[in-house]
């Protein structure tokens, strides 16, 4: 969808805005306008309920569009007593009859642009975590919004020029933050937010939240108790009666040597009715995101996240599964065979080729008019497309599993540090295990790692853009001192939080909500025409997550306890699951994996060496080239560096 609020309509390129989003929606596209707003809007085909053709007019003079779904419909049919309406109908509806605070009811994920009346303001709203995406800029009569970033600068009408902060957020959070974009300009409603934008008097945009912050249920105080969800869905939650009854919660006032305990003997920290309440919730969430006239498949990565929901989606009826490996790559590829086999599902693999890199990098890019420093993304595009092609037209992700239930290993630094597990200088280094990155050097190394990182370190743990430190100097200002001297961040309430639920805000609005929601997984996903579907985001899971302490979700071996308590359980129904093993071994396209061929590898460094010389020192980016080819390898700063150069060669090839 893409709009234009105000006036004058006249001369702006709408046909153009309307071809950026047509991958969007294939089936179908239409526009609306009236002498203050203009709406465009394309259609992907999941169901047909009430009137969904959109832009949707009704009427009283509303007038709205959306991109995504709202997966308990029928819930708000029922509030609304609009039976049968359709979901723009009944986001119309319920922001003109309760304002944006209707949206809080919502279990689904939404990029919105509504208008109650002619003479109402326009509301720009998007949904909790950020799943789908929504841009806005100024325009010299109102303002241009939509899902897509070459539809708002159609709309807007001016060139795109870099903007600094956008650029340095990409760089630091592999995304651009906030309500940053890559343009000056041009922003992001942020994630749980609404903007408001009023013609009338003077073009107005104001952002306000709609929804609670990420965390704000978690600070418990010591001897206090865990506040219960809203009921989302209009009916008894399942999942506040079973906290209600759960006596386990870990909170500040938990003896030490009790978390010590269940971190060290494997001890879970989450009661078997609590665990009732979140298979239920995990069941009930992949169940609704499987509805579809079109196919809808499970991606199976290999790891637990994806198997846990490849399982419920088999016992809901899914028989088709979709995976992505490395050329070459036999242990992540078996893995992921040996897992459809043990769920009886079908699997469409693909395996990406260092060729289908570097040409996705050029398409993703010059389409989404987004720089990447992560190739991720282009992985992700390079699947959706061989999705589309097998005529899968959405497919169920594990993303929010490691932020929302502390799967990382930076939770475990920051719980030992804590001293959750016993004297931070003299802990069991053995029972760490391997960490995420460097698995394969074993267990001597994995040991150090530990008790330098836990031992010996005061800090909060690596910060994303210390990766590029040994790169910086080919950087211009101001990028080389974002990398080099950052500036602290600013102080706010948060910091009266625990360190671990700092880290886990921040990793769910930066690194899930940003990156892999929006970068990797939209910008993906949705420009090819499939929808991404990740059920540990829908509310009744992510409930029971933001209500409980990070501290509930880690022991000494790993973190996600929760998470990794659920497999037991499938197997238990499906056997074949419990011979499985799920040793770390991340799946990561880098320039590394380019080099494997050496005339890719020169079409990608051709790319950078286009990048603009105010933002990289092309020379020095040159002699490091040199050197690259010379060792025969690439490290991950390289990877980045060159990544990002190569965007931005493209960005400036027009």
């Amino acid at each position: 969808m893409a709009a234009l609020v105000g006036t004058p309509h006249e001369g702006v390129d709408s046909d153009a805005a309307l071809r950026a989003i047509a991958d969007r929606g294939p089936d179908g596209a239409a526009r609306w306008s009236d002498d203050s707003l203009l709406l465009l809007a394309s259609r992907l085909a999941h169901w047909d309920e009430g009137s969904p053709w959109q832009p949707f007019v009704d009427g009283e003079g509303g007038a709205a569009a959306f991109n995504g779904e709202l997966f308990n419909l029928t819930e708000l049919q029922s509030v609304l007593r609009r039976p049968g309406a359709s979901e723009v109908e009944v986001l119309l509806a319920g922001v003109r009859e309760r304002g944006p605070e209707f949206l809080r009811h919502v279990d689904g994920q939404f990029a919105l642009i509504i208008r109650s009346t002619p003479d109402s303001p326009t509301l720009l709203a998007r949904d909790r975590f950020g799943i789908a995406p929504l841009y806005w800029a100024e325009t010299p009569g109102g303002v241009a919004a939509g899902s897509d970033l070459r539809a708002v600068l159609a709309l807007r009408g001016t060139d795109a020029t870099i903007d600094a902060d956008g650029l340095t957020a990409i760089l630091t959070d592999w995304a651009p933050t906030g309500d940053l974009s890559p343009y000056a300009g041009v922003h992001q409603v942020r994630p749980g937010h609404v903007v408001t934008v009023d013609v009338a008097s003077g073009v107005s945009a104001v952002p306000a939240r709609w929804c609670e912050p990420i965390g704000a249920r978690v600070q418990v105080a010591a001897g206090g108790s865990v506040p219960l969800p809203r009921d989302v869905n209009g009916e008894a939650d399942q999942v506040a009666v079973a906290r209600a009854a759960h006596g386990r919660v870990a909170t500040d006032a938990t003896p030490q040597a009790t978390m010590e305990d269940a971190a060290v003997d494997g001890a879970s920290l989450v009661d078997d009715a609590a665990m009732d309440a979140l298979e239920d919730a995990v069941r009930r969430s992949v169940r609704v995101r499987l509805r579809s006239t079109g196919t809808v498949a499970p991606l199976l990565s290999g790891g637990i996240d994806s198997t846990i929901l490849g399982g419920f989606a088999r016992e809901e009826g899914a028989d088709l599964a979709l995976a992505l490996c490395l050329e070459g790559d036999d242990l992540v590829g078996e893995r992921q065979r040996e897992v459809a086999a043990a769920l009886d599902m079908s699997l469409v693999q693909h395996e990406l080729t260092p060729a289908e890199v570097v040409g996705g990098l050029v398409q993703y890019v010059s389409t989404r008019r987004m720089p990447l420093v992560r190739l991720g993304p282009v992985g992700m595009t390079v699947l959706a497309r061989r999705a589309r092609r097998e005529g899968i037209r959405g497919v169920l992700s594990g993303e929010g599993a490691d932020e929302l239930f502390a799967g990382y290993d930076s939770y475990r630094l920051l719980a030992a540090r804590a001293g959750a597990f016993g004297d931070p200088t003299r802990l069991p280094w053995g029972r760490f295990g391997a960490p995420e990155f460097g698995a394969e050097r074993g267990a001597v190394w994995a040991r150090s790692y530990w008790r330098g990182l836990v031992a010996f370190s005061g800090g909060a743990g690596a910060r994303r853009l210390d990766i590029l430190r040994p790169v910086a100097e080919i950087l211009r200002s101001p990028w080389r001192e974002a990398i080099l001297d950052p500036a602290p961040p600013p102080t706010t309430d948060d910091d009266a939080l625990d360190p671990s639920e700092i880290r886990r805000r921040l990793d769910v609005e930066h690194l899930l909500g940003a990156y892999l929601l929006t970068v990797q997984g939209d910008h993906a996903w949705m420009e090819e025409g499939v929808e991404l579907r990740p059920p540990y985001v829908a509310s009744p899971v992510a409930d029971w997550a933001l209500s409980r302490p990070v501290s509930q979700f880690v022991r000494i071996s790993e973190g996600k306890v929760p998470v990794r308590a659920l497999l037991p359980r499938l197997a238990e129904r499906r056997p074949a699951l419990a011979g499985l093993g799920f040793a770390k071994a991340a799946f990561r396209v880098d320039v590394g994996f380019v080099m494997r061929d050496p005339g890719q590898f020169e079409r990608l460094a051709s790319l950078a060496l286009r990048a603009p010389d105010e933002v990289i020192d092309v020379a020095a980016l040159a002699r490091r080239l040199e050197a690259v080819r010379g060792a025969g390898t690439c490290g991950e700063a390289e990877s980045e560096l060159l990544t990002l150069a190569a965007s931005l060669g493209v960005l400036a090839d027009g």
